[in-house]
């Protein structure tokens, strides 16, 4: 029976040490005003985060990075580990990224186009380029 009260004693005590440890003084909290400036940077730096972060989200790039060895998750952390700035140099290189077509769709590109130049020429009689081009 005596056992019941000297474990009611040893929670009490273990209590009564974490309720003053946590009731102890915090940090005060700060509060200021910022600057239009500052609200644009903190507002222009989570938009370049988004946009990298939707760069990663491609399936195009994951099955690059898959390629090449590189785990997309782990991709995604060290973004989020980014400073600001980083993420904004990393968002300027994207927008400097050619755009578009790879370079295979390009030369097909380039010769069909090329092709429907000379047919056109070719019907108005200026070339004689294709022999399945019947001249009046």
């Amino acid at each position: 029976m005596r056992a019941m009260p000297r474990l009611r004693q040893h929670i009490a005590f273990v209590l009564t040490v974490l309720t003053f440890v946590l009731s102890g003084p915090t940090g005060a909290a700060r509060a200021a005003l910022i600057t239009t400036e500052r609200a644009v940077e903190v507002t222009a730096a989570q938009g370049d985060r988004d946009r990298v972060r939707a760069f990663l989200a491609r399936d195009d790039v994951r099955m690059q990075m898959v390629a090449l060895g590189v785990d997309p998750l782990e991709a995604a952390d060290r973004v989020a580990g980014l400073s600001d700035a980083e993420v904004r140099q990393i968002a300027g290189h994207l927008d400097r990224l050619p755009a578009g077509q790879s370079a295979i769709a390009a030369v097909i590109g380039a010769a069909l186009f090329i092709f429907l130049v000379l047919l056109i020429t070719d019907l108005l009689g200026l070339t004689d380029v294709f022999p399945f081009v019947r001249h009046r």
